[in-house]
């Protein structure tokens, strides 16, 4: 009897236990169902997320606030032509170092008409160079003095260098744009030691535009303890499979956090505290020796100690402003924060143009349209507006081509040409987006004339008013 009992209790745990095995198993297997591709479920939730994902938009549209402060109100009058510093908001250059890197072969009024502008108003700028010296009250250091002699006596640019600092003789351009590629380390390593509690670091050159304003607002969106690299891309040097590094592009600027700069200038220390470990310009001196560009090597080195570019373009713009494409999808509702090799009368004019602003809003490229005019322009000789993106149409005995007068009325019977440009040779071209264009060739000015369909452009801003600014994610496709 005793036996049979104990069968029974040895069955009925063995049941229990099957019972348990096929309880677990059967939720498992529920659990993977509810995660699986096939599941109805899983077809009810995951495809609107796909889509969430690919409709994503490529911006941001942050309400923002500038940080310069109102102007004061003149008592004798209302409205001023002169550029001024009081509304600037000084306090953030606690935060924000900005480095200027210019040169000694740079013509003086480039560098005037920078620092009378772009520049004026930076208290704490960092000018770094190929020589000592002073400009505008700020001190210019030369950069180039904290690469080790032994490393520059192996390099045949420092020698032209050397009889410059000794004033033996004046450097001439070439040489200094094959030295401009050895500033761009160290000027990043004394920016960190002149400045070493500042959140971010800013670097521009003495043809580089920028609207500080927007900068300060993007800048205010970001963790600075977060490793971050932003700028217009450029492809630089080959990395693994084929591909390339992207770097900044110098001149259109580029932001580094203080994150991204105490990885790059970091060195290895021993037992003591010593350095043991070469500074950045010193293990990346034979590389930028070997390369064209200084911009790259830069890009390059944050590469290797794991930091990739943030690509900011067309908020960070390779193109001067003269030459912007207004009113493509990259160049309207998005702000805009630099621009490259801009004319020196525009440096000096934007920047009195922006002060006559209440940046309630930040300045969009739809705004910049304003300071152009475009849309109230007359016809004018000896002007080319169609040397970026515009159109020839064939065959070249087309009546356009025959006249000013047929080139316009041409332009005017398309709904998509916004300018354009007459080349008494024989060529109308069309332009689809509003450019102002420039000066032709001293000798085409004859040759040149170009026009704005002003009705059209008026036209075309009223149905493209920008409800929010498009404020741009970081992308390595979307390029200039």
């Amino acid at each position: 009897m005793g036996s049979a009992t104990a069968m029974l209790r040895t069955l009925s745990n063995a049941k229990l236990k099957l019972f348990i095995v096929f309880v677990t198993v059967t939720a498992i297997l529920f659990l993977l169902t509810l995660h699986s591709p096939s599941s109805s479920l899983s077809k009810t939730i995951l495809p609107s997320a796909k889509e969430q994902v690919v409709d994503e938009p490529d911006y941001w549209t942050w309400e923002t606030r500038t940080q310069f402060r109102k102007a004061a109100l003149d008592n004798n009058s209302t409205t001023s032509n002169e550029t001024t510093c009081d509304t600037f908001p000084s306090d953030v250059l606690s935060r924000i170092q900005i480095v200027l890197k210019t040169s000694a072969t740079e013509k003086p009024e480039r560098v005037d008409s920078h620092m009378a502008s772009v520049t004026r108003c930076i208290s704490n700028l960092l000018i770094v160079s190929d020589k000592e010296t002073e400009l505008h009250g700020h001190q210019v250091y030369n950069i180039l003095a904290d690469l080790p002699p032994s490393a520059r006596a192996k390099i045949p640019e420092f020698e032209a260098y050397d009889k410059f600092q000794h004033n033996d003789t004046e450097i001439n351009g070439a040489a200094g744009w094959k030295l401009d590629r050895f500033k761009f380390l160290p000027m990043v390593e004394r920016a960190k030691k002149m400045n070493p509690s500042a959140e971010w670091y800013v670097f521009l050159e003495t043809d580089t535009y920028f609207v500080w304003d927007n900068l300060f607002r993007m800048l205010e969106q970001f963790d600075p303890s977060s490793p971050l690299y932003f700028g217009s891309p450029a492809p630089g040097r080959g990395i693994d499979e084929g591909k390339v590094n992207w770097f900044a592009y110098g001149g259109s600027g580029f932001v580094l956090s203080r994150a991204a700069v105490d990885t790059l200038v970091a060195r290895k220390t021993g037992r003591l505290g010593q350095y043991i470990g070469p500074t950045l310009s010193e293990q990346y001196m034979q590389i930028v020796t070997d390369d064209c560009c200084g911009d790259s090597v830069l890009g390059f080195a944050l590469y290797e100690k794991g930091i990739t570019l943030s690509g900011m373009w067309p908020m960070f713009n390779a193109h001067p402003l003269d030459s912007i494409p207004f009113g493509n999808e990259d160049h309207w509702c998005q702000p805009a924060i630099s621009m490259h090799k801009s004319q020196l009368r525009d440096m000096v004019g934007l920047a009195k143009w922006e002060d006559g602003r209440d940046r309630t809003k930040p300045l969009l490229y739809a705004d910049l349209v304003d300071y152009h005019h475009l849309g109230n322009l007359p016809e004018r000789k000896g002007w080319d507006n169609g040397g970026w993106g515009g159109v020839i149409e064939q065959p070249d005995t087309l009546p356009q081509h025959q006249s000013l007068e047929a080139c316009r009325q041409a332009c005017h019977n398309k709904d998509w040409c916004m300018t354009y440009t007459y080349d008494a040779a024989g060529a109308c071209v069309f332009v689809s987006t509003l450019r102002l264009g420039a000066p032709s060739k001293p000798e085409l000015a004859d040759q040149f004339t170009a026009g704005w369909d002003n009705v059209k452009i008026q036209q075309w801003r009223a149905n493209n008013t920008c409800e929010t600014p498009m404020w741009v994610k970081p992308s390595l496709k979307r390029i200039f």
